[in-house]
């Protein structure tokens, strides 16, 4: 499969690394809502602390994979014009945008199972009368020795996505290699598909006469 090029009329194709971090601060924001929600929630019972923080974890990584798949970009994309694509701008489907969040997903199981073990062992009664930041320092105190590496592969994940999205031309992270995808201005995903029908048009004498 063929890219997009890197510049048409000496404009970027690609969405940069601002665009793409904007985009991400606006789909933060578009939880905060919810994150005040669930500080309430959790303070209730241990199962509706566990209720509340399964939601919470899986959230972001669910609202993305919708709203790529529905949409090709999230409410932040959308805000800065930018869209997730097939290389030749196509429409990217359910399987690119599960792969796109697969790693995610993947931190975001296990520190749900990390949690969980912490429930268990925490006393109800402290959990429950403590402050915001006196639940959390108090429930690290009975994390799984495991989550202390799985915070920080989290943590190098993302430095590498980082990485990897500032060195290559096309500005791709490591998530967009994952799922075979590419981040383009909003403006030439319609360009890609006016070529494609183009292209389909061109061919279509080609296949005429095949059949005859």
């Amino acid at each position: 499969m063929e890219f997009l090029p890197l510049k048409v009329n000496n404009d970027q194709v690609y969405a940069g690394f601002w665009k793409r971090l904007v985009a991400a601060i606006i789909d933060t924001l578009v939880f905060v809502p919810f994150l005040v929600i669930f500080h309430f929630t959790q303070g209730i019972s241990l199962t509706s602390a566990l209720i509340t923080l399964i939601i919470s974890s899986l959230l972001f990584s669910v609202y993305s994979i919708i709203f790529h798949y529905k949409f090709a970009a999230t409410l932040g994309k959308i805000a800065v014009g930018i869209k997730i694509t097939l290389p030749d701008g196509g429409k990217i489907g359910v399987k690119q945008a599960l792969l796109r969040s697969s790693v995610d997903l993947l931190f975001a199981f296990l520190i749900v199972v990390a949690h969980i073990v912490a429930l268990t062992k925490v006393n109800p009664d402290i959990y429950l009368n403590a402050g915001w930041m006196e639940r959390n320092e108090y429930i690290l105190l009975s994390f799984p020795a495991w989550h202390g590496a799985v915070s920080l592969a989290s943590e190098g994940w993302i430095w590498c996505e980082l990485l990897v999205l500032l060195c290559n031309k096309r500005k791709r992270a490591l998530h967009d290699f994952i799922a075979g995808t590419i981040v383009i201005k909003q403006e030439y995903t319609q360009q890609a598909t006016v070529s494609a029908c183009a292209g389909n048009a061109a061919l279509s004498p080609v296949s005429v006469h095949a059949h005859e």
